[in-house]
């Protein structure tokens, strides 16, 4: 008994294939496709055209200004997260028909109060630039104070300030490419003693606007109407008050055809 041998036991384990780190490589492989996805959308927004830049800019330091309640808003969109669509990629024969949506409308407001805050040819004058949605469109309304802003009082001369101040919001307005109507308005106390000659004058400054812009590079074949409201469409409750005098540049909603 003494020489008895102990039995030999032999363990044998089967192997995992490293299972202890299989998982790895996934997630490697995931950090390696949001890089790539990255460098590409950066490599695409470098590509882009200015406007589509500015648009961009606008949605993401304002998204909620392209946000529109479906039950308050006969003009609301669903919206994508996508920039609005380039005007200038539509057909030509669009261009002079199709008329601004919502979505382009609050992107181009946005675009022409941030030229207002930054551009030195608004420094005195913030006030004298008003920019609104309303539901004929996007309007553009170039008021009048005393200091005689854009037209001396009684002249359809356009002043130097005012120049400035066209020449420069109005590659912004070009953005949209779309028809347009400028309608010259006055105050009822406007040195004018017989309504012809006021309505002439509103139509004189109207038009003086509208030669600004084509000179300043606006498409003229987009100005589809000038036209003069005299002093009958007050801008606020004091038709005396010299914020009526104004002029107006809509960007409307509606077609051409269509408009009122």
């Amino acid at each position: 008994m003494a020489d008895a041998q102990p039995p030999i036991i032999i363990v044998r384990k089967k192997g995992h294939g490293h299972g202890h780190h299989g998982g790895a490589w996934k997630l490697a492989y995931a950090d390696l496709v949001t890089a790539m996805m990255a460098f590409f959308l950066v490599m695409w927004i470098i590509g882009l055209d200015v406007h589509t830049k500015q648009g961009i800019a606008a949605y993401f330091n304002n998204p909620g200004a392209f946000r529109e309640n479906t039950a308050s808003s006969r003009n609301a969109l669903k919206l994508d997260g996508r920039p609005p669509p380039m005007p200038e990629q539509e057909a030509e024969n669009d261009i002079t028909t199709k008329y601004i949506d919502l979505q382009w409308a609050r992107t181009l407001q946005l675009l022409l109060e941030e030229r207002r805050r930054t551009d030195p040819a608004f420094k005195d004058y913030h006030s004298n630039f008003h920019v609104v949605i309303n539901d004929l469109g996007l309007q553009i309304d170039l008021i009048e104070d005393a200091r005689g802003v854009y037209f001396s009082p009684g002249s359809n001369q356009l002043s130097d300030p005012g120049k400035l101040m066209m020449r420069s919001f109005v590659d912004v307005l070009s953005s949209v490419r779309r028809p347009l109507r400028i309608t010259g308005h006055l105050d009822r106390s406007t040195n004018q003693s017989l309504k012809k000659d006021k309505m002439q004058l509103a139509l004189d400054r109207a038009q003086a606007i509208y030669g600004t812009l084509v000179d300043s590079g606006y498409s003229a074949r987009l100005c589809r109407q000038v036209t003069s409201r005299s002093d009958f469409v007050p801008r606020n409750d004091n038709p005396d008050s010299l914020t009526n005098c104004r002029v107006a540049i809509l960007v409307p909603f509606k077609a051409e055809n269509a408009l009122e």
